[in-house]
């Protein structure tokens, strides 16, 4: 779909004019105008580099709105792994770290019923009338009538009515008796105090039941909203049927059924059926090393969030705790890191971390006593801002917070990369890249043949992001085995290491050792900034290198020298090499303007073919009316076609050809009075 260069900008809040002088720069031809209009392909990329080119060349001035959120085609779609983990960090406590997570069914029955119940109705007059009178002692039906101004002995109709009545309130079982004698039963005594009666009906319901950890409160409420699946039978001796078990369930369940502090009454049930169900559900093992306890969060991928109730419920079932432990191992024994106890003693920097935190979680503690959020929240912030040892689990997110609070230079030095794991960070790298960041990806060649480093599905969609967005590159190094993840920005530079390979694993079910930290935040020093130029300069010369080797491929001798291949050299890495430029690099900058030189002659090389064609062509065309009279329109034409060449590429109307063509344009006769004689023969048609 094509889109008018006005509505890109209000979209993108850049001005005209800077999109107008991208679009150049990378060959593509734009004319600064609101109402150009720009078709798909244009319109995707810039989209996805502009903002990217920008940081390259410090140009974020130039952003209309700087305070704008970034621009994305799609929102981020963030793996379920990371939405459990991150959801279990902002529960754990400072003295907790995530051992793993694991999925869980957890059982529950519905229970349907058939009941009888009661419940209040106000009096009305003669309700209230009658049972004011029986309050005070036994009458019978004549004497109830007097009192009420009935003659019900000889006055059929009054004593229908009165009668009517009374056997209302029988049928509630608020009265007894007949004619002779009428008495008020005991809970018709207590109803006639607080004037209110029954009023039976019959009405199924529900109860829900609990066959994981006999949770009563909330039940209905909770696993009503769960993801669930219908389950075969399984043993149901935990559904009340006693009328008093129904009773207490329901109070809490169905108090439309039964609510005695409302005289919602059940007076009897029955048993209609019961259908078995599992929610799906995940469960975080924490592991508390001032305590040595596991404690238990239970997440609920519906609602994105930890369900409360079900944790504190589950954490008291130590030997579901265990169980779940023992899951988690098995699952692990496949994967890079295995959960297990370890015997290994802790490093003293592990060791010195964790006796810190005991102490701000004292702290943590003192002001939830206080109920001092301001305390806690400043507490909390200072051992994010301070922390440098992270698990596999925890480093998770503190990638995530890297790709959601950044956009600088990120760079991800993986030896190996996988499948799995690259096709989940794929969506985090684009976002990043469309919101202006750098990413560098550099893996490893492999020590001998055998090795292979880079699954080949994995390494082709890295290339295409490498293709795409001209702030995203790849680099193969020397062999290595060493993890970095480095962001580099004008604020702070950021240095993590560890044995965490971020593109060949991505946390899963059972993926973290016990006692093992995977990553370490280190102070960026003299000499990783050395590394990092080194590692600058790599990515550099690559690029550079790989630009002249499409130059030459593109301007091979028997290539057919057209527009399409004129426009591809002028495009060729602009965007990329920006980022290298004017770093300091005396190397690059003299490798550079060699490339520059090349492109510049291929350039011309490739126009003066171009055109010489051209004007050949349009020389030829005139030879053709040399000799005729033409209309001018036509000379007009030939002037225009001879005016563009001149203008891309005006060395060439320098030479004699393009005077001789010239000469030939300006001796071409055309029509006397054309648009004259065009007039009158209209004006004549009309007559």
């Amino acid at each position: 779909m094509s889109k008018k260069l006005s509505k890109i900008s209000r979209d993108l809040n850049i001005g005209i004019s800077v999109i107008t002088d991208f679009l150049n720069k990378n060959g593509h031809q734009c004319e600064e105008d609101p109402n150009e209009t720009l078709n798909a392909d244009i319109i995707d990329f810039v989209y996805s580099n502009i903002k990217g080119f920008l940081s390259a060349s410090k140009g974020k001035e130039l952003l209309v709105d700087q305070t704008s959120s970034p621009v994305t085609t799609d929102e981020v779609s963030i793996p379920l792994e990371l939405k459990i983990i991150d959801a279990a960090s902002k529960e754990k406590k400072l003295i907790e770290r995530i051992i793993g997570f694991t999925d869980f069914d957890w059982k529950y029955i519905v229970a349907k019923y058939k009941g009888v119940c009661s419940q209040p109705v106000d009096f009305n007059h003669f309700d209230e009338a009658i049972c004011a009178i029986l309050l005070k002692g036994e009458s019978s039906a004549q004497q109830i009538g007097k009192i009420l101004g009935f003659d019900i002995t000889t006055d059929p109709a009054e004593k229908n009515i009165l009668l009517s009545v009374i056997n209302n309130l029988k049928k509630d079982e608020m009265i007894d008796g007949d004619e002779s004698l009428y008495w008020l039963t005991d809970t018709g005594k207590e109803y006639a105090k607080n004037g209110v009666k029954f009023s039976t009906f019959e009405r199924d319901f529900e109860l829900y039941i609990d066959s994981t950890s006999n949770l009563k409160s909330d039940t209905k409420e909770i696993f009503s909203n769960l993801k669930s699946e219908k389950q075969p039978y399984f043993p149901q001796n935990i559904i009340p049927e006693d009328i008093d078990d129904v009773k207490s369930l329901a109070e809490i369940q169905a108090p439309e059924i039964h609510f005695p502090t409302k005289n919602f009454i059940l007076q009897s049930c029955d048993f209609i059926k019961s259908e078995c169900f599992s929610a799906k559900l995940w469960v975080v093992l924490l592991e508390n090393f001032r305590d040595n306890v596991v404690r238990t969060l239970v997440y609920d991928e519906k609602k994105d969030a930890i369900i409360d109730i079900l944790s504190e419920s589950l954490d008291l079932l130590d030997d579901k705790k265990t169980e779940l432990l023992e899951k988690l191992i098995r699952e692990s024994e496949e994967d890079d890191f295995e959960i297990g106890n370890t015997t290994e003693p802790k490093q003293e920097s592990q060791s010195i971390s964790e006796k810190e935190l005991i102490q701000k979680q004292k702290e943590i503690d003192v002001a939830v006593e206080n109920n001092d959020i301001q305390k806690i929240t400043t507490i909390k912030n200072e051992v994010a801002q301070q922390k440098r040892h992270f698990n596999s689990l925890e480093f998770e997110i503190e990638l995530k917070r890297l790709f959601d609070t950044t956009a600088d230079e990120l760079w991800i030095i993986s030896p190996w990369i996988k499948k799995y794991a690259t096709q989940r960070r794929i969506p985090f790298f684009e976002n990043y890249l469309r919101k202006g960041g750098r990413i560098f990806i550099a893996y490893s060649m492999p020590e001998n043949s055998i090795d292979n480093m880079a699954d080949e599905e994995a390494l082709e969609k890295l290339h295409e992001l490498d293709k795409k967005y001209q702030n995203f590159y790849i680099h193969q190094l020397p062999s290595f085995h060493y993890k970095r993840v480095w962001l580099k920005s004008k604020d702070k530079n950021l240095y993590y290491t560890g044995s965490y390979n971020i593109l060949s694993f991505f946390v899963k079910q059972g993926t973290q050792n016990f006692r093992q930290e995977e990553m370490t935040r280190l102070d960026w020093n003299s000499e990783n900034d050395e590394e990092y130029k080194n590692l600058f300069l790599q990515f550099g010369e690559k690029y550079l290198s790989k630009a002249v080797e499409e130059i030459n491929e593109l301007c091979q001798p028997n290539s057919i020298m057209n527009k399409d291949i004129l426009q591809k050299i002028e495009q060729l890495s602009n965007g990329k090499l920006q980022t290298f430029k004017d770093k300091g690099y005396e190397t690059f900058e003299k490798k550079y303007a060699e490339f520059e030189e090349i492109k510049d002659n291929k350039l011309i090389r490739v126009k003066q073919n171009i055109y010489t064609r051209e004007l050949a062509a349009l020389s030829a065309e005139i030879n053709k009316v040399q000799n005729q009279t033409i209309p001018s329109d036509r000379k007009n034409d030939f002037q225009k076609r001879l005016d563009i060449i001149r203008e891309q590429y005006p060395i060439i109307s320098k030479t004699e050809s393009f005077i001789n063509t010239e000469e030939q344009v300006q001796l071409l006769k055309v029509f006397a009075n054309q648009n004259k004689n065009k007039s009158k023969y209209n004006k004549k048609r009309r007559k």
